[in-house]
């Protein structure tokens, strides 16, 4: 009968009992109520909020791992509502709640 030299056997061993968890969760803040003075205004803001695109989604990352033995990941990550609150904030500049054709039209020529 056979042995396997002792490094192989302890590989084996040790790497059969590895626990990996990851773990995503995102996070997304309440939408900012809004309302537009006119279909041109809202027509202008969404128009610009989609050519815009949506920025980097990822806000933190958490790892956490003793090696061969355990690890952990975890990812949060921004919902969409993020970018749409942050635009709001962006156009409305009188923060009234009311986003103007005013507004809008500077919202949509300004660099992002």
């Amino acid at each position: 009968m056979k042995y396997l030299p002792i490094p192989v056997f302890l590989g084996a061993v040790l790497a059969s009992g590895c626990i990996h968890t990851s773990e995503t969760v995102v996070h997304d803040d309440a939408r900012t109520p809004v309302e537009f003075e006119n279909d041109t205004a809202g027509r202008l803001f969404y128009e610009t909020l989609s050519r815009n695109g949506h920025r980097g989604r990822e806000e933190s990352s958490t790892e956490i791992s003793l090696p061969i033995v355990f690890e952990h990941k975890v990812k949060t990550v921004r919902g969409p509502n993020a970018d749409f609150n942050e635009a709001v904030a962006r156009c409305d500049t009188n923060r009234d709640g009311k986003i103007t054709e005013a507004e809008a039209r500077i919202y949509a020529g300004a660099p992002r």
